[in-house]
């Protein structure tokens, strides 16, 4: 991606630019994105105009999910499932 004045520069050392990370994560560019909106998934921050990422937390997203995939015991927050109900009600007996 160029900007107005010639090639973006190399992003601070240790990070990633937005692009980069997105690959690095195996994600779509848009996904990233809505996650940095969202504040989920791995920190990213701003230099100058552009966004990045540095790569020790994109590896320690990456060992995070990779930990909660693999761990048996995982407590989940999800609400049980509601009880099964008719979608039309029963036929009156003739």
């Amino acid at each position: 991606m160029h900007n107005r004045k010639g090639a973006r520069p190399h992003p601070p050392k240790g990070c990633l630019w937005i692009e980069d990370a997105a690959a690095h994560l195996g994600m779509e560019l848009n996904t990233l994105r809505k996650w940095r909106v969202l504040g989920k998934g791995p920190i990213g921050f701003k230099v100058g105009r552009f966004v990045t990422y540095k790569v020790t937390d994109l590896d320690d997203y990456l060992d995070s999910q990779y930990r909660a995939a693999t761990q048996p015991e995982r407590v989940h927050d999800a609400r049980p499932p509601e009880p099964r109900t008719r979608r039309r009600p029963a036929r009156a007996a003739a």
